[in-house]
């Protein structure tokens, strides 16, 4: 395995940049192969835990509130539901779950 780099130069990222899109898309899955056994898949699960409303005025999300979406508004879910939606997706063979939420960043409430 190759050892994780954080000292990349700006040359080194431009010349990443202006590899053909194919190549890059080689590399990228050679690098993984390296790393990673390729016949398994990591399963995943996403919930939106609070949709619409965001303050943040980024143009290509759904959730700003900025724009009209077409999205409802929905409140922060519960911490009850939002784990019983974690338990049905371990039960459904996600070892991964992942929550969005339309906020820049959470509150400090506890």
């Amino acid at each position: 395995m190759k050892e994780l780099r954080h000292d990349w130069t700006l040359a080194e990222v431009e010349a990443l940049f202006a590899l053909p899109f194919n190549d890059l898309l080689f590399q990228a899955h050679t690098l993984h192969r390296e790393n990673f056994n390729p016949n398994q898949v990591q399963v995943s699960s996403l919930l939106n835990i609070k949709t619409g409303a965001c303050p943040e005025d980024c143009s290509y999300c759904s959730q700003s509130s900025k724009y009209d979406t077409g999205l409802e508004r929905e409140k922060l879910m519960e911490v009850d539901a939002v784990l019983k939606q974690a338990q049905e997706a371990k039960d459904k063979g996600a070892t991964r779950f992942c929550m969005g939420a339309a906020w820049r960043n959470p509150t400090d409430k506890v």
